[in-house]
């Protein structure tokens, strides 16, 4: 076998390898804020996740991040679409809070480092899909490391039933997800663990 193919098989076998290490879901208990990092779909799972852990009293403030595309009306921005959504679902408006400026995980921690820091907030809990929540968690830990920062990962609710859906769901999840890392790594000097 060719060094080409090597590299061919590691690449497709690596991120399934892989995956389970990404998924950081480590917050037990209560905390300041529940942060639910922009970018999802549709089905809006991190909001339907947010809702159910600020309905378990876990938190007693739900904040929304992400930023619209350049160029797009901050209305369309992530953090605002989710907020309708929660709010549809009957979160309260009282408790929720919009950073909707962000275009990345690096400028959502940045953003909510200063609402933690304006807030007193000691603890967050970090809302995102699963093969997201080891980058947000790490990153959020380096830009506010006085803060504890916990994850509670958002299932997926668009089901695939048979394997090879989700086997290609989480390869190309993971696939992503190591080259952020990496490039969180190189760029920002983010740790892995």
């Amino acid at each position: 076998m060719g060094f080409g193919v090597l590299v061919l098989i590691a690449g497709m076998i690596l991120p399934l390898l892989v995956a389970p290490w990404l998924i950081v879901d480590d917050a037990g208990g209560t905390a300041d804020a529940i942060v639910v990092l922009g970018g999802e779909g549709y089905p809006p799972n991190r909001t339907i996740h947010a809702l159910s852990l600020y309905n378990q009293r876990r938190a007693p403030v739900v904040v929304f991040t992400g930023g619209a595309l350049p160029g797009q009306s901050p209305e369309i921005s992530s953090a605002r679409v989710a907020l309708r959504h929660a709010l549809a679902r009957g979160l309260p408006a009282e408790v929720a809070l919009v950073v909707d400026t962000a275009q990345s995980t690096y400028d959502e921690a940045t953003l909510v480092r200063d609402l933690a820091a304006h807030y007193g907030w000691r603890s967050l809990i970090i809302v995102t899909d699963p093969y997201h929540t080891r980058r947000a968690v790490r990153t959020f830990r380096a830009i506010i490391p006085g803060v504890q920062v916990t994850a509670s990962v958002a299932p997926f609710l668009d089901t695939f039933t048979d394997p090879l859906s989700r086997g290609v769901r989480v390869w190309r999840y993971a696939a992503a997800e190591l080259i952020k890392t990496a490039f969180y790594r190189l760029h920002y000097g983010i740790p892995l663990r």
